[in-house]
């Protein structure tokens, strides 16, 4: 009698229980469930996008994340995943539009960093994508990261529509470069009335190429009127002596950006 008793005693309580449960979840609001947004990718016209850029430092261990000429309030959130010998591998964060000056440069480690401040440093990079995210805009871009070698001086852009020929004496062997077809351009130095047929895109070296370059960018097939490229020299565009050949431009120049329009 006394074990029925206590199964007894037992499911009462668990029916209480279950009761309150109910009651309180019949009572109260549930909480609201947040759904990512998929934004589509590159729809904004190229002359409204920011100006972003990737180069690698000095020490070719991390990347110099750069950001001009972007809307002023908000945020901006960034994903930088790349491949190394291992794995793939990323970099997250976030910056304040409305609060940092611009340019805003923020220093990417393609590496790891534990928290005792350990730094392991991810070998065999070779290139990878960049994704920004504001204001419901999402832009996303390519690039190459790059290993300079004397005896095959010309390095490309992951589409290879971008070729960068370096003197062999331009860089030391071993010297780190990113290519990609960046995010926007600035407006200085350009024509009112423009309309940019390839590019724009760059290179971007630890440190200084000696010398000039000789660069190609190819053209959509078609018939091309009066193609111009021009070089971003880091405050103006530059337009250049430039040569077309079949669906290519090409031109000796210092610069780092290109773009060819026709005016």
């Amino acid at each position: 009698m006394k074990k029925t008793a206590l199964i007894i005693g037992l499911l009462g309580f668990l029916g209480l229980i279950g009761f309150l449960l109910l009651k309180n979840r019949g009572s109260s609001t549930p909480a609201p469930i947040e759904e990512a947004v998929d934004l589509p990718i590159n729809v904004i016209p190229l002359v409204e996008r920011p100006f972003i850029t990737l180069s690698p430092d000095a020490s070719g261990r991390s990347l110099n994340f750069s950001v001009a000429n972007a809307p002023t309030t908000g945020d901006m959130e960034y994903e930088l995943v790349y491949q190394s010998v291992e794995k793939q591998e990323g970099v997250f964060g976030r910056l304040s539009l409305a609060t940092e000056e611009s340019p805003i440069t923020k220093s990417l480690l393609l590496g790891s960093k534990s928290g005792g401040g350990k730094v392991t440093y991810h070998e065999g990079v070779t290139g990878g994508s960049l994704t920004v995210t504001y204001n419901q805009t999402r832009l996303k871009e390519s690039w190459n990261f790059l290993t300079f070698d004397p005896s095959d001086p010309t390095i490309s852009s992951t589409d290879a529509k971008f070729h960068v020929t370096i003197p062999a004496k331009g860089l030391t062997k071993g010297a780190k470069i990113v290519t990609l077809k960046t995010f926007g351009y600035p407006k200085a130095g350009l024509p009112a009335e423009i309309s940019v047929k390839a590019g724009p895109y760059a290179y971007y070296p630890a440190v200084a190429v000696k010398g000039s370059v000789t660069v190609e960018l190819k053209l959509p097939e078609g018939d091309h009127t009066n193609p111009t490229l021009y070089e971003w020299n880091g405050t103006i565009w530059k337009k250049l002596l430039t040569k077309l050949v079949g669906d290519a431009v090409t031109a000796t120049a210092t610069g780092q950006a290109f773009l060819v329009i026709t005016e």
